[in-house]
């Protein structure tokens, strides 16, 4: 038979008050994860048929240069091979296809690193995707840098420029 004595109650009584402090204390519950936006290659390109390109400009800031076209084309759906377009002028255009990429940051955003005509490499740096009633991770819009045939610094080096692209 259990008999209450004072030092029963003060035992039952810490024993309370630790798992009530507990309960207070316990870890927050964590925030939801921001939803996805280009975290598959197929987000990019398409899942079962080839999605459309990417149009958009490359921002030339130099007096003298016009902003210059670009164009990223999936080659197949679900496939990182992708073909980077870049008008250079009215009767010269760049290209090359090659594979990008896809990394995700911590915004649960993709983020790409394709190659260029120019040997160096373009980087998607920040994604844009569906909206509205149903949110999807298909992208919409990036935004990265790349160099540019002929776009150089002082010392000869080419130039990273910013570039928008988009699709419907």
């Amino acid at each position: 038979m259990f008999r209450r004595t004072p030092r029963a109650a003060s035992a039952l009584a810490l024993v309370l008050a630790t798992a009530a402090a507990g309960l207070v204390a316990a870890p927050a519950a964590h925030a939801a994860a921001p939803a996805p936006c280009g975290t598959s290659v197929s987000d990019f390109t398409g899942a079962t048929s080839k999605d459309t390109p990417f149009v958009g400009k490359i921002v030339i800031p130099d007096s003298g240069f016009e902003d210059r076209e670009i164009t990223l084309s999936p080659v197949t759906a679900n496939s990182s091979l992708l073909k980077v377009e870049i008008k250079v002028s009215d009767s010269q255009t760049t290209s090359v296809t090659g594979n990008f990429t896809l990394r995700v940051n911590q915004l649960n955003h993709g983020q790409l690193t394709f190659p260029l005509y120019t040997d160096g490499i373009g980087r998607v740096t920040d994604v844009a995707c569906g909206s509205g009633l149903l949110p999807s991770s298909r992208v919409t819009t990036i935004a990265g840098t790349v160099t540019t045939t002929g776009v150089n610094d002082a010392q000869g080096i080419p130039k990273r420029l910013d570039f928008t692209a988009s699709r419907t």
